[in-house]
């Protein structure tokens, strides 16, 4: 009987380890399949952006093939030397403009982020100063009280004959109320002594960046430097030029004869190096700005670049006029993208 019940347990235990694998077959084969088709959905992923790449490549090749080809021909390889001497010109530009307002920013941060600071300190030393007199003030009730109580002590110890024996009973009841305040002032200097510590650790308050006025007058002097830049290029007469190669394609455009891509090319070289060689103009940019200031219109109190429209030339009625150059509606040298939000 023991026998047979043994091999019935043995029989039922083969059973279950059987099944035990077959379900972990099932669980591995899902799992394989789920990662075939993760592979498989990542390689068409993959195969997609590869004609995508073989694409933008192909294009990339024949805008090659077509500038060499302008080159080659005497005919237009000197204007395609002219528009990319242009477009280098617009760059150089762009790369003054972005500097001048990045060197306004810092400095303005640098003065705005030091005056937050020193705003911070005496505010948290006005706080101390506070938590501070009314750590005072409970230490002297506590100390105050703890006289209190040692005068009662002092005079119940006194009494120590037979018939102050009442007088001293009383005299225990007003101690035990004196105890109690005592210790009730000495838990209110604790919890002050935790307010003013937690005054002394906070962390400091992060500065919340440049102030609304400040990156409003700094855009408007990146648009006075703007202007300036356009007066600088222009006595050259490519600043319009450089405008337009900015938005047409090479074969697009055409610039003379040789003798004429020639003079433009001097030109623009000498356009480049003045504008490179500039060095000292606040002055001329603060004349502007204070232009600028009596002029410009916002279309909300939150926005920090103003509108186009008050930068024309007319400046509208009983407003000063302005030069030519209204670099934020023709957006010279992307001077858009260089204006602080």
């Amino acid at each position: 009987m023991i026998e047979n019940w043994n091999f019935f347990r043995a029989e039922r235990n083969a059973v279950g380890s059987e099944e035990e694998r077959l379900m972990q077959l099932f669980q591995n084969r899902a799992g394989l399949k789920k990662a075939y088709a993760d592979l498989q959905d990542e390689f068409h992923l993959m195969r997609d952006r590869l004609k995508q790449q073989e694409g933008a490549t192909a294009r990339v090749q024949d805008q090659l093939d077509a500038l060499a080809e302008l080159l080659a021909d005497p005919r237009t390889g000197y204007s395609a030397l002219v528009f990319f001497q242009l477009r280098s010109l617009w760059k150089t530009c762009n790369q003054r403009l972005t500097g001048f307002a990045a060197d306004l920013s810092r400095r303005q941060q640098e003065r705005e982020s030091a005056a937050f600071l020193d705003q911070c300190a005496e505010e948290r030393a006005r706080r101390l100063a506070a938590a501070d007199e009314r750590v005072n003030d409970a230490r002297a009730q506590a100390d105050e009280s703890r006289g209190r109580v040692s005068a009662v002590e002092a005079e119940q110890a006194r009494l120590g004959a037979i018939w102050h024996y009442f007088k001293r009973r009383e005299l225990q009841r007003s101690l035990h109320g004196l105890r109690t305040e005592t210790a009730a002032a000495d838990a209110r200097v604790r919890d002050l002594l935790v307010v003013r510590g937690g005054i002394v650790d906070e962390p400091a308050e992060p500065f919340p960046g440049i102030s609304l006025a400040a990156r409003r007058t700094i855009n408007l002097a990146v648009i006075a430097y703007a202007e300036l830049l356009c007066e600088e290029v222009d006595a050259y007469g490519v600043a319009a030029k450089a405008k337009e190669a900015l938005a047409r394609r090479v074969h697009e455009m055409s610039f003379g004869s040789r003798t004429d891509c020639e003079g433009y090319m001097q030109r623009i070289q000498k356009a480049i190096a003045a504008v490179s060689a500039q060095k000292q103009v606040n002055a001329a940019v603060k004349l502007r700005l204070d232009r600028l200031r009596g002029i410009c219109d916002y279309r909300n109190p939150a926005d920090t670049v103003p509108t186009a429209d008050s930068l024309t030339a007319n400046g509208g009625a009983g407003r000063p006029a302005t030069p030519g150059w209204n670099v934020l509606a023709e957006d010279y040298w992307d001077v858009y993208s260089v204006l602080l939000r």
